[in-house]
């Protein structure tokens, strides 16, 4: 590579900035040291991403990382570190505690005619940080680096000129050679399943990845997948658990193929444990493994564990770092003004306790109010709740989630996080066998939307209930509910999945829960869909059997409930979606929100839509638009014969009241009868069959003969008002912010086929108590 100086302009105005940024010295001791230089990215250089001296990812199988810098002039060398983003993504005081703990992948030096470095066959999948800094001759740089440059690489993410991160491509087509058969999983011991048979794991697999797999993996003369060793060490969540010595490193024998398994033993009860068979012929470690799996050993949920109401400060003993128990400390000092119990460290501790099984339960005081700070990764299942004797006294318990305090105009919000970024070396899935919530409010009281943003408050909360790591490792779920809770104050989304691994979720139950004060992150229908599901892995499937029943949706635009729209050759399975006795008021009335956005349906696929109430209503002169839209859906997956796929469509008495019409009916957009893009389509075109309707029938009742008070109690001026979609509860708790949605109990009401046939949320029939 052609040598790129720094000379005085770049340094002068650019480099002289970024040595002078640290506070504890003085600018004369910073000028003794060498100038600082930077990985050449677009981020500084603006080349554009086909630049040919930007640091990227290459090789045949894009997991070799090439990294180009810009030369210093008379210096002695350059030291660069290459750690995994989730160790250091926090910033210097991150990258520091790495080199500490020894958790650096790479720490290396090299002259000062070296400006670029290749790292070789690196993990697939993996998002990668990188910090250089200039080394001095004044320095012996063995343990004095004293007129060093400052490092380059130590921004955290938002800082986008001052880090450098690669992520290495996505793995080829891996055969399917190890599992767990769990119904053989006990405490201490786990039957691993070993596969070898081109045929057998192939089966189902298109003839594009049995293609690559003959290619990629060695096979024999009897046509079996050819690996000798099998691996097992504990998960990162646990790496303390234990594994009988014999089983981390394993020469398998003729024996355990010819029988199949090898049963294993000494492990630790409650702990997940990675699980790897390796070719030794292969002399690239990432290329001589087949599929990793993830295991956990069995352990008995014990009593629920009572949360009592405590405020008392963290402890010192709890943090790595004292620059972390000042943090603690602060937001302890933040959470005691909303009388609020912090939470977030037990439920992360939770993870690693090998004496606290999956499906541990926690009751939460009823009301009492609990809080968390940081994002919350949730890989181990567990059970959040209002203690059951509370809420039968009418008492619920409060989570805040973030939304205390703010940096300048900056909300501090957090979110729960479906699984988790893998650590070195680790692959495979995050196996849950569930995650629930039942009974408690969920708030973030400080969030700001898009008319806050406008009215010069700050900037609009990014904030959802359970986001994920763009990076993050494969999650199964077998069971996600979320049942007679409240949420408020979610501003750019409520669920959302992405990155390249699969996500599959064997049942959810989203039910009885009220949804209100969320939504408005931008001008349009716009942040992210209530279920915002990747699709960038045909492997997915969220859609397995996905119940929402008996739900209230009031006035939160987000642009769709159901979305996938990326995927066009689903492997996973089939979609059973469920949407029943669900009350809809002012769905999204700022842009288009569909209630279902999907592309490429699975074949077998079912939709039952019933027994739905849609209600658009405002105040006289309230200048709001008033729209609905239904569904987008273009068409079913495509089989492998060129046909079209078959979906069933179990659709029947949906209805709505009588206000803000268009041609008649609720939807001013995308009605599910429509003969274009929509469920109308697919019945037309033979791709699906229609037991009941897709009309959503008008009765002729307006919501305010229906309801108490159901209008937003905001007026609308303009149609980015702080406030228009603000409701503080919707059972007429809510003062001059609040609305009431339980039915009127009059002739009218009682007669209507609303009431008669039970339509909408159940919450709100029989009036209030």
């Amino acid at each position: 590579m052609k040598k790129l100086f720094l000379y005085s302009l770049m340094l002068s105005s650019v480099l002289s900035f970024s040595s002078c940024s640290d506070e504890d010295e003085s600018f004369g001791a910073s000028l003794d040291r060498e100038w600082m230089t930077m990985f050449i990215c677009d981020n500084n250089r603006g080349k554009g991403d086909d630049y040919a001296y930007n640091c990227k990812a290459e090789g045949p199988n894009g997991n070799d990382i090439h990294l180009y810098w810009y030369g210093v002039n008379d210096c002695a060398g350059y030291q660069i570190r290459q750690a995994l983003q989730p160790n250091v993504a926090n910033g210097a005081d991150a990258w520091g505690t790495s080199a500490e703990n020894g958790l650096l992948l790479l720490d290396t030096i090299v002259g000062p005619d070296v400006l670029d470095l290749v790292i070789k066959d690196q993990q697939y999948s993996t998002d990668f940080r990188f910090a250089i800094r200039v080394l001095s001759k004044k320095d012996d740089n063995i343990t004095d680096f004293s007129h060093a440059s400052k490092w380059y690489g130590h921004g955290d993410g938002r800082q986008w000129a001052e880090f450098l991160g690669i992520t290495t491509a996505d793995r080829y087509a891996t055969p399917f050679c190890v599992y767990v058969d769990g119904s053989k999983t006990t405490e201490t011991t786990m039957r691993v399943m070993l596969n070898r048979n081109f045929d057998v794991v192939s089966e189902g697999v298109s003839e594009d990845d049995k293609a690559i797999y003959r290619e990629k993996f060695e096979l024999d003369a009897n046509n079996n997948f050819v690996y000798q060793w099998l691996e097992v060490a504990p998960s990162p969540n646990n790496p303390e658990s234990t594994v009988n010595e014999k089983w981390k490193n394993y020469k398998l024998t003729e024996e355990d193929f010819a029988r199949g398994y090898v049963d294993i033993d000494g492990l630790q009860k409650n702990s997940v444990y990675v699980i790897n068979v390796r070719n030794e012929n292969v002399k690239v470690k990432w290329d001589a493994y087949y599929n990793t799996y993830s295991a956990r050993s069995d352990g008995e949920p014990g009593e629920p564990i009572l949360v009592t109401h405590e405020l008392t400060a963290p402890s010192r003993d709890y943090f790595d770092t004292e620059e972390a128990y000042q943090t603690a400390l602060e937001q302890h000092e933040v959470a005691l003004k909303y009388d609020a119990m912090r939470i977030d460290f037990m439920l992360t501790d939770f993870i690693s306790d090998v004496n606290l099984a999956e499906g541990q339960t926690y009751y939460l005081e009823g009301g009492k109010t609990y809080c968390m700070f940081n994002n919350l990764t949730t890989c181990k299942g567990f059970i959040l709740r209002t203690n059951p004797e509370d809420v039968a006294a009418g008492k619920r318990a409060k989570v805040l989630l973030g939304g205390m305090h703010t940096t300048g105009t900056n909300v501090n919000s957090m979110n729960l996080m479906f699984g988790r970024q893998p650590q070195a070396g680790e692959g495979g899935e995050i196996y849950m066998k569930m995650l629930e919530f039942y009974d408690i409010d969920f708030d973030c009281p400080l969030a700001l939307n898009y008319g806050d943003n406008i009215a010069g408050v700050g900037s609009t909360t990014g904030n959802y209930f359970i986001n994920m790591f763009s990076n993050g490792m494969a999650v199964h779920l077998e069971n996600f509910v979320i049942k007679n809770c409240t949420f408020k104050r979610l501003v750019r989304g409520f669920i959302r999945e992405q990155g390249p691994n699969y996500k599959i979720w064997d049942h959810v139950l989203i039910e009885d829960n009220q949804f209100f004060d969320c939504g408005y992150y931008s001008n349009g229908a716009g942040g992210y869909p209530w279920i915002a599901g990747s699709g960038n892995n045909a492997n997915s499937n969220l859609y397995k059997d996905f119940v929402v029943r008996g739900n209230t949706f009031y006035d939160c635009p987000f642009p769709s409930f159901f979305n996938e729209t990326k995927q066009a050759n689903w492997k996973g399975g089939a979609w059973n979606i469920t949407f029943e006795n669900n009350t809809l008021v002012n769905w999204n009335t700022r842009a288009a929100g569909n209630i279902f956005n999907m592309r490429n349906i699975p074949d077998g696929s079912t939709y039952t839509v019933r027994n739905n109430l849609i209600i658009l209503t405002k105040q006289d002169g309230d200048a709001r638009n008033m729209i609905m839209a239904g569904a987008d859906i273009r068409k079913t997956m495509t089989l492998p014969d060129g046909s079209a796929g078959h979906v069933t469509l179990n659709f029947e008495n949906n209805y709505s009241t009588n206000t803000f019409l268009s041609n008649g009916q609720i939807f001013s957009n995308n009605p599910w009868t429509a003969t274009k893009n929509n469920f109308g389509s697919l019945v037309n075109v033979g791709s699906a069959t229609l037991n009941g309707s897709l009309e959503v029938l008008v009765e002729d009742i307006s919501p305010l003969e229906l309801m108490i008070a159901p209008n937003p109690p905001h007026k609308a001026a303009t149609n980015s008002d702080r406030y228009m979609h603000r409701a503080d509860a919707l059972d007429g708790t809510g003062g001059e912010h609040g609305v009431n949605l339980y039915y009127r109990q009059d002739s009218k009401v009682l007669n209507s086929k609303i009431y008669q046939l039970g339509i909408g949320a159940p919450k709100w029939r029989n009036g209030q108590k």
